[in-house]
């Protein structure tokens, strides 16, 4: 396996969509979700140590999680678990990891990999990434994996490509559109020139450092003076964690990609889904009789369709003469809406911790 090929798992975000079974204390990516024994982190890190050696496979996850991410992969070593001493975005969090790794190797080829993502075929999905990292190696280039798009989906970002291609298979980025309007998404779909943003980057450490420090100069200024006072304690130091903690929430997409011109895309078809919601949850499921996903505990269902049930062990649900609801039992929380009703899934967690406090976030 290639030594100089590197993977980034991001895995310090809330994912408040999935509340009230994802919290902040213990949020989606840390929990099994898909009910197939394994958390999202974990499918994640057992995905990419098909591509990248294990010894270079980095975790960057915010500093009250890193517990959990020792309990949950006991033999990654804590070298290997990059501190985020506060919420401040993707930007931030991959500028601080790209100089972490090129102090390790400058010439390394790196995959950011998001820790909440369903990939169906991963034979062909680490064909791809593979393609990609051998892309980049001699390139100054930043490759976004592109996903052809099932349906208008509003929930996903879209990368629109040129027509022409470079090397057979990656396309320049024309535009990148954030989450649109339906009409919008149709007219994209339709049109053929757009795909879904999947989240995942692919560059070589120079490439990347050299576009954020372009496009977020202060912040590089700050992270390249960090490193070089103390490059291998870095943010581990109270220094670097009060530098981090200045930063501006910043999104690596829209402060980045979207301001740089040397962004392509790479095509690939391999049963994605981001699991960022209740309904993409659902939506990437088996069904059963009825359009019926029940997960966790058990279910009695009479004339009753398209509903999602998310239960503890040991706990029945009974539904009789219901549609499209969405029920979800956290111990503390029962939550019982419209599946599709995302919009207010952020204000019943913001009544709730009006009414009962954080404890409820």
């Amino acid at each position: 396996m290639d030594n100089n090929r590197y993977c980034v798992i991001m895995a310090g975000g809330q994912g408040t969509r999935l509340w009230p079974m994802s919290r902040k204390a213990y949020p989606k990516q840390f929990q099994d979700v898909l009910g197939c024994g394994r958390t999202l982190l974990q499918q994640t890190y057992d995905r990419y140590s098909r591509i990248v050696p294990p010894e270079n496979i980095i975790i960057s996850t915010h500093v009250d999680y890193t517990d959990i991410v020792r309990q949950q992969l006991p033999g990654v070593p804590d070298t290997q678990v990059i501190h985020e001493p506060a919420f401040r975005g993707t930007a931030p969090s991959i500028a601080n990891i790209a100089c972490y790794i090129r102090m390790l190797n400058a010439n390394a080829n790196i995959v950011v990999a998001q820790s909440d993502q369903l990939v169906l075929n991963e034979d062909v999905f680490i064909d791809v990434v593979g393609r990609g990292m051998n892309f980049v190696a001699d390139k100054n280039k930043l490759v976004v994996i592109g996903v052809k798009p099932t349906c208008p989906e509003t929930r996903y970002g879209y990368i629109q490509a040129e027509s022409d291609f470079v090397d057979g298979a990656f396309s320049k980025v024309r535009t990148f559109t954030e989450k649109p309007e339906l009409e919008f998404a149709r007219l994209f779909v339709d049109s053929g020139e757009f795909y879904w943003n999947s989240g995942i980057y692919i560059c070589n450490v120079q490439a990347i450092i050299d576009a954020m420090s372009k496009c977020l100069p202060e912040m590089m200024m700050e992270l390249e003076r960090i490193y070089a006072e103390n490059p291998e304690r870095s943010m581990r130091r109270k220094r670097g964690f009060e530098v981090y903690t200045s930063f501006p929430t910043a999104s690596f997409d829209m402060n980045v990609m979207e301001r740089i011109d040397n962004a392509y895309v790479l095509v690939g078809e391999f049963g994605w889904a981001d699991i960022g919601t209740w309904d993409t949850l659902y939506s990437s499921l088996p069904k059963g009789v009825d359009g019926n996903v029940f997960m966790g505990g058990g279910a009695l269902a009479y004339d009753s369709r398209n509903n999602m049930a998310v239960l503890p062990s040991g706990k029945l649900v009974i539904m009789q003469g219901v549609e499209d609801l969405l029920v979800v039992d956290s111990g503390d929380v029962l939550m019982i809406c419209r599946k599709g009703d995302e919009k207010n899934i952020r204000r019943f967690l913001n009544d709730a911790k009006m009414k009962l406090g954080d404890k409820m976030a």
